[in-house]
């Protein structure tokens, strides 16, 4: 039996989410712009910002990965970092990019990065003693969220602001990844536990909650806004199929996209946009749950 569960994501109002153990997923669609970033190419995951800029990785040759930024016009720049190829994650207000990638053709180590809309890049080496290091989430403040390898093989979460790193961990969870953080500080990602299930999880200020898809096998988050919304995919128990949703006002929604569930949903900005993957890439605006 599923158990409910309270969230408090907003420090300062204590707002609560709160999922009955009976609840049912519903449906949601929304109006859609597809695009594809190079012709048969299908981009990675990534983000949306609150101009609907959309950043992501994309396949440029066999296996090379280049960052890409959409701007709302549809011009798209694909980007190398350090003059390597590389995996874009989320885009601020600012159009900041965070993300990762491999220092050398040689290396077997990540090392995470920051790149401002000018092109320029802040490679981050995480916390003190980290073998790999990914970039997954910025919020507005240029607060960026992300995971570590220690020497020990350790996976942990790490918040970073001004050059300093803040670590956090979770006894008993594995494969902390850290996806997203918003304004009010709320990091949301998945982690596996010790049957090798996905589930999501919302951290703030100390305080953790696991949060599940009703009727889901596995769940990841991948993206949040300051409303608290959230998205990200799931399996259905008894599926291989993932299906994208959306979490908005204590109700999950799967996304329907061209007449089918979509795959996942990547990111969600403050007006409640939507960017994710069905079969082409998409932006949903004025999204309907029923």
């Amino acid at each position: 039996m599923q158990r409910s569960f309270c969230i408090a994501l907003v420090p300062a109002a204590m707002l609560a989410v709160v999922i009955a153990a009976n609840a049912q997923v519903g449906k949601v669609t929304c109006t859609y712009t597809s695009f594809k970033v190079l012709q048969g190419s299908q981009p990675g995951v990534g983000g949306i910002n609150d101009s609907d800029s959309v950043s992501g990785s994309v396949q440029t040759g066999a296996p090379m990965m280049e960052g890409f930024v959409r701007k709302a016009s549809g011009t798209v720049t694909t980007f190398l970092v350090n003059g390597q190829p590389n995996l874009a994650n989320k885009i601020n207000n600012y159009g900041t990019i965070v993300g990762s990638y491999f220092p050398s053709s040689s290396s077997g180590n990540q090392l995470g990065y920051k790149r401002y809309s000018n092109g320029d890049v802040v490679t981050l080496n995480g916390p003190s003693g980290a073998r790999s290091t990914i970039a997954y989430g910025i919020n507005n403040a240029g607060k960026i969220v992300g995971a570590y390898v220690t020497s020990t093989s350790v996976q942990k979460g790490f918040t970073y602001l001004n050059g300093a790193y803040t670590t956090f961990y979770h006894s008993g969870w594995s494969f902390l990844e850290p996806h997203a953080i918003n304004k009010q500080g709320v990091i949301v990602g998945d982690y596996l536990d010790s049957s090798s299930r996905t589930h999501g999880f919302a951290y703030s200020n100390g305080q953790w909650a696991t949060v599940n898809v009703p009727g889901a096998s596995d769940t990841v988050i991948l993206g949040i806004n300051d409303w608290g919304s959230m998205v990200g995919w799931y399996l259905p128990k008894g599926s291989s199929t993932s299906r994208g949703f959306l979490y908005k006002n204590g109700t999950f929604s799967t996304v329907e996209y061209a007449g089918k569930p979509s795959f996942s949903v990547d990111g969600i900005n403050n007006l409640g946009h939507i960017y994710g993957d069905g079969s082409s890439s998409f932006i949903g605006k004025a999204c309907h749950s029923y």
